[in-house]
């Protein structure tokens, strides 16, 4: 006889209400959320340039998973209004105080060996106490989203373990006294269920902590220079071959304007969910352009670390745009305007299919092309639509106006000046 059910197992089980499950469910979604704000800000603030994109990868997923559960809380009968409020203020002080982690490696033990396994943690015993067959789109979900997270938890165990052996002493013990305090915090909440007996803070385990800032200035590690003038001390040959070196590592470069969309994530409040849904979408896509053109270095023997890093896209963020300009420089004045034809991003990947011949970067540009397809009808939707209420012109005006800011900034670099660029060697 065919097993019933097609073989879900524990049929029989009550498992939990509505209301208790949509409960749980916005507590490990609020932690995806916080954590999703937490590695936008580490990303701008950390150096180590593999942790900088690593960090950028987990704030696509953690917010996708939030946003998953948003909508499963909606069909539990949760409102959003509900959803999006915090439900308990000690979840609030554990990210509240982990954002001010002062170090990657105590960044990185908060983050892995704390916040995410006790979320894992959460989530499987969510999984054991679930009605299979009532539940099974909550189950299904967590099916795909574990792999996922703790894939993230391997990288960043993997992580600590390199960093620790090149900290001193103090620092491994104070990563350790940092730890033990987070630990404090997640007792206090209850654990991230909220089902744990409440445990209230030893004072011993307190640590006096600094409100976390974003640096007014990008954060290289050692290995690189950093140049806020894009291309500085390189020299393209006029040709087919020096216009796809360039393009390289114009894509490559691409970390700078990934730490602007990340400040801009950070810093922007009071914007619908949707906004910090789509910016996650758009840094993780500046990172992975510049992994791009960091593989495609790398393909043909290149020294990355050579070169001068640019670095100036996030400065600029940071220290010139105000309000919605930097945004609205990104996705308008540069990436909107790479959907023309000819140059624009139709035109590079044209060039490497046809001219360079080159196949890895063919398909690097052809899928550059379409993300900023993307990124485009983000700023359709944020600056236009939102800021602007539709008005095309009055954005365009918006947008000319930040490239004029950012001409006058950069202006206090020219001895730092590149060479005369090839043609359409990219927008940024």
């Amino acid at each position: 006889m065919l097993h019933p059910f097609m073989g879900i197992e524990d049929w029989d089980r009550v498992g939990l209400s509505v209301e208790e499950s949509a409960r749980r469910l916005q507590r490990i979604a609020y932690m995806d959320r916080g954590l999703m704000h937490m590695e936008a800000g580490f990303m701008i603030a950390t150096p180590e340039y593999e942790v900088k994109g690593a960090l950028s990868r987990m704030v696509w997923q953690d917010a996708s998973h939030h946003d998953e559960l948003r909508s499963r809380c909606k069909q539990l009968r949760m409102s959003v209004v509900a959803f999006d409020k915090c439900q308990d203020v000690a979840l609030k002080e554990l990210l509240d105080r982990s954002l001010e982690a002062e170090s990657t490696l105590i960044r990185l033990k908060v983050l892995f060996e704390v916040i995410k396994p006790a979320q894992i943690a959460a989530i499987r015993s969510y999984m054991s106490l679930a009605q299979p067959l009532v539940d099974e789109p909550t189950l299904s979900l967590f099916k795909r989203q574990l792999p996922e997270r703790e894939d993230q938890v391997a990288w960043g165990i993997a992580a600590i373990a390199e960093l620790s052996q090149a900290a001193k002493e103090d620092e491994l013990e104070y990563a350790v006294k940092w730890k033990g305090y987070t630990e404090a915090l997640l007792r206090a909440a209850g654990g991230i269920e909220g089902t744990d007996k409440r445990e209230e803070t030893a004072e011993a385990l307190i640590l006096k902590t600094r409100p976390f800032e974003v640096p007014r200035q990008s954060t290289r590690d050692s290995r690189f220079v950093s140049a806020i003038k894009k291309h500085k001390d390189q020299h393209f040959a006029d040709s087919d071959q020096g216009r796809l070196e360039q393009m390289m590592f114009t894509r490559f470069f691409e970390m700078s304007p990934a730490e602007g969309v990340a400040y801009v994530h950070f810093t922007t409040v009071g914007k619908p969910w949707a906004f910090y849904y789509d910016t996650a979408r758009h840094l993780w896509d500046e990172v992975r352009h510049a992994w791009f053109g960091e593989a495609a270095l790398r393909k043909n023997g290149y020294d990355i670390y050579e070169v001068p890093n640019w670095t100036g896209w996030y400065d600029m963020t940071a220290q010139l745009f105000e309000k919605d300009e930097a945004y609205t420089h990104l996705t308008i004045a540069i990436e909107k305007a790479a959907m023309k034809y000819p140059p624009g991003k139709r035109e590079e990947w044209e060039f490497c299919r046809d001219i360079a011949k080159d196949p890895l970067m063919t398909t690097f540009q052809d899928f550059d092309w379409a993300d900023e397809v993307v990124h485009a009808s983000f700023g359709q939707k944020w600056i236009i639509d939102e800021v602007h209420h539709g008005d095309n012109r009055a954005a365009k005006e918006a947008a000319a106006a930040t490239v004029t800011k950012r001409l006058a900034y950069m202006r206090n670099y020219e001895d730092d000046a590149p060479p005369k660029a090839n043609r359409f060697a990219g927008g940024y």
